[in-house]
């Protein structure tokens, strides 16, 4: 599929569809011919919500982010649902809700990868691998040491600077 048969704003209705073709393009031909249509400096609240993210309050980086995400252009708005997503599934993660944190953390990993391994200035690639590492502890079954869990250091968004 060529970059210009996919529109890049969600067409009413078809939002999901819309979002996993333009997956499945970044995941086959990458970022990079896109790059051009990006800014080059993170947007002020991106900035507030890694600060939100980086502090523990997942919820609020979600509700900082989530306008940005509906006002921005396919594909740059599949990053910021990627941290929209992480931040609920850490969300989850630190209620103990287990199939929620799996969830979102597996739909927020598959979102940020393209997007790696730095992306706005932030080290996408470590919030990858620390997503996974908590992906792997919470396992595929609803069997998980929350108390090992929550002696755990929760994850960071690095700036790359």
């Amino acid at each position: 599929m060529v970059p210009s048969e996919l529109p890049i704003w969600p067409p009413r209705r078809q939002r999901r569809r819309t979002d996993m073709l333009w997956l499945e393009e970044l995941e086959s031909v990458g970022l990079t011919p896109y790059l051009h249509t990006f800014p080059t400096l993170p947007p002020t609240p991106l900035t507030a919500a890694v600060t939100q993210f980086n502090a523990g309050h997942y919820w609020d980086c979600h509700e900082t982010l989530e306008d940005l995400w509906r006002a921005s252009p396919y594909p740059f708005r599949h990053f910021y649902q990627a941290i929209i997503k992480i931040a609920v599934g850490f969300h989850h993660a630190n209620t103990h809700n287990g199939k929620g944190a799996r969830n979102k953390l597996s739909e927020g990993l598959r979102l940020l990868l393209p997007f790696t391994p730095t992306f706005l200035g932030l080290h996408t690639n470590a919030l990858a691998r620390d997503v996974q590492v908590w992906l792997d502890d919470l396992g595929q079954n609803s069997r998980v040491d929350w108390a090992e869990l929550d002696k755990r250091k929760n994850p960071l968004i690095h700036s790359v600077a």
